[in-house]
């Protein structure tokens, strides 16, 4: 049994445990990838000295970096979500993982041993096409590509290609882009409110106006159910960026009246990465699209992050596919949706 790559492991192992129990939220992806590290170590424990030591090295990096699955159709306006991944790419440790599905054309008079070898062969094309593209973009960002691959995947239905390769490869984030106008925005060939509420992995949702710049400062909007576990997972999305998190909460005139400062300071004590604290007031007869458009506008953050579930929330609301005015929101700011723990 080699000791340096048993020490190695260990000290992987104490880091880890610190880092969960300090965030106090574990996603799946998360519990996986520690899943598969004991696994190795216990299979690779009797590795010889270099090679195991090597082999432990490349396996840790790869289960610890964040993992983003970046979306295209090679549309102009699907170019804004690689824009903003590249972007992340400067900031934080990560691969990126750039996908592309599409439904392979197979002629009917095709006899059934040639099938195979004619969608292996657009397959091929495919993932061509989508490396050029990908570096074309690199290269208008003048950007020096970092950790990244290509993947492209036959699927009629571009939605479940997604999600089912997001949760299968234990991604982090999936990074998608808004399009289009009109009150139904297409995302990548699926409906907005059906990828961000069906997806188990986080989504980053960019605006097709999207032009890469720094990102800075996130804005996290509250409705303060699980606030623990929530700011835990919005803060481990911040503290990679090394960047702000501010939290704003939307309260109706009839609540119990808030010691706005006194609550702010508590949580800015308990919350050591939380930055500034909005207490927004939203009337019942005024739009609530409206309002929360209004501290984007004043509060400019880079991204705005959301936790939504399945039932009814004040969240569906900004999702609603007969609001026009929630999807001009989405396409001005790109956001972080997280599935409610």
């Amino acid at each position: 049994m080699n000791c340096g790559a048993l020490f190695f492991a260990a000290l992987v192992l104490l880091k880890l445990n610190r880092l969960l129990v300090s965030l106090a939220f574990i996603t799946e992806a998360y519990w996986r990838r520690f899943s598969l590290l004991v696994t190795f170590i216990i299979f690779d424990a009797d590795s010889s000295h270099c090679n195991g030591m090597i082999r432990a090295l490349n396996f840790v990096s790869n289960i610890i970096m964040n993992k983003i699955l970046v979306t295209t159709d090679f549309s102009t306006a699907s170019k804004a979500g690689l824009r903003f991944a590249m972007q992340l790419a400067t900031q934080m440790e990560v691969e990126l993982v750039f996908f592309h599905c599409f439904q392979a054309l197979i002629p009917t008079s095709l006899h059934r041993e040639r099938i195979e070898n004619t969608m292996q062969k657009q397959i091929q094309e495919q993932l061509v096409t989508l490396e050029k593209f990908v570096l074309s973009l690199y290269k208008s960002m003048n950007l020096t590509p970092g950790d990244y691959r290509c993947a492209v995947i036959d699927d009629f239905n571009p939605e479940n290609a997604i999600l089912e390769y997001a949760h299968r490869n234990n991604f982090d984030y999936v990074c998608i882009s808004t399009r289009g106008a009109g009150n139904l925005r297409r995302i990548i060939g699926t409906n907005t409110g059906n990828v961000l509420l069906k997806s188990s992995v986080p989504v980053l949702a960019i605006p097709h106006t999207y032009r890469a710049r720094p990102v800075i400062k996130a804005l996290y909007a509250s409705d303060l159910e699980n606030l623990d576990k929530e700011i835990s997972a919005v803060s481990a999305f911040t503290n990679d960026l090394k960047i702000r998190m501010d939290l704003a909460y939307f309260h109706h005139p009839a609540e119990i009246k808030l010691d706005r400062e006194m609550m702010a300071e508590m949580w800015r004590k308990k919350y050591k990465h939380l930055n500034e604290v909005y207490f927004e007031q939203f009337p019942l007869d005024e739009d609530f699209i409206g309002q929360l458009n209004k501290l984007v506008k004043k509060v400019k953050p880079s991204v705005v992050v959301f936790f939504t579930h399945t039932n009814l929330t004040w969240f569906d609301k900004l999702f609603s596919a007969s609001k026009s005015e929630a999807f001009s929101f989405v396409t001005k700011v790109p956001m972080l949706v997280f599935r409610k723990p």
